[in-house]
């Protein structure tokens, strides 16, 4: 090791000594996948499925995946970085489990905060539970992207023909708030549909970046308002002027009206499932403001007369 490292010392030495710099290579776009759920649902399994190789150890014993693990993974030239992180349990027994079970719970919401896309992992057999939802909730939250994982898919497919259906409704039911994410159905161990996790990963990232034309967007206002005029809360006569989007990852929008107010609920629920229909926001909330266009107006003129005024100076006066 010593030799290696004269060596390695010798070798910059030389760069510097005839004025070679390494360039810097411009950095790598990735999209973070986080692999979160409940403990021993398969996340594990699924990160060594995907990575097609035991880089994390699997075990029936829960709670033994205690640091969120990141390993790279290049998928048809696509980057993708994949954190497998530690179960998450109530906060009540995290609180019970110890110090080191809260260092791994921070680090698995650390994990959500920083990921593109967040894959919801849930036990087929025990269905979807309260801190299945609860987790979704902190990724929704967030604005990330989601894809809700129903593994050990083998345990339960040989049940009745209308299982599938059953199984989807009642975690549409228990998680109405992700109805916008899609849901597989795999299993990690055997390998069957795993495919597809990769996939729907990929085109749940895309759509996050989705960036719509304000003459599209505009267009798509007019015909939906003239359809379903807007709804204030206090049933105020409300006009979108026109609408704008002002970031993406999540998709964020902001619509113009003629008064100062707020969409009802119901209706910005319904905005937001249209854009969703119309420019395919697959897997990814969409946020949404309201201003007046009054205001806004009245604040660039505020603005700009509080710039203040040049002052010329004064010719000395001729004797």
């Amino acid at each position: 090791m010593a030799e290696l490292l004269d060596e390695i010392v010798q070798q910059i030495g030389g760069l510097r000594g005839t004025g070679v710099a390494a360039s810097p290579e411009p950095p790598i776009e990735e999209t973070r996948v986080a692999i979160v759920g409940r403990p021993n649902v398969g996340k594990s399994s699924l990160t060594n499925r995907l990575l097609r190789q035991e880089r994390v150890l699997v075990s029936e014993m829960p709670g033994t995946t205690r640091d969120a693990i990141d390993v790279p993974l290049l998928w048809h030239r696509r980057h993708l970085r994949i954190i497998d992180t530690a179960g998450m349990r109530r906060p009540g027994r995290v609180r019970t489990g110890g110090k080191v079970e809260l260092v791994s719970v921070a680090l698995a919401k650390e994990a959500i905060a920083d990921a593109d896309v967040v894959a919801l992992l849930i036990d087929s057999k025990a269905g979807a539970t309260d801190q299945d939802a609860a987790i979704g909730g902190e990724a929704d939250r967030a604005g990330k992207g989601i894809v809700i994982i129903a593994n050990k898919w083998d345990l339960v497919r040989n049940t009745d023909h209308r299982f599938v259906e059953t199984f989807d409704s009642g975690l549409r039911r228990k998680m109405r708030f992700l109805d916008y994410a899609p849901i597989l159905h795999i299993s990690a161990l055997t390998g069957e549909r795993a495919g597809k996790v990769l996939e729907t990963i990929d085109t749940v990232a895309a759509s996050r970046r989705v960036r719509v034309a304000t003459p599209a967007l505009n267009k798509f206002v007019a015909e939906v308002s003239a359809a379903n005029p807007p709804v204030s809360p206090d049933r105020r006569h409300v006009r979108i002027m026109y609408a704008a989007q002002i970031g993406i990852a999540p998709p964020s929008f902001v619509f113009f009206t003629n008064v100062v107010t707020t969409f009802h609920f119901s209706y910005e629920r319904f905005l937001i499932n249209q854009l969703r229909e119309k420019f395919g926001f697959i897997g990814t909330s969409i946020r949404i403001q309201v201003r007046s266009r009054k205001s806004s107006a009245s604040r660039q003129i505020h603005k700009k007369s509080a710039r203040p005024k040049s002052v010329k100076p004064k010719r000395e006066e001729e004797t």
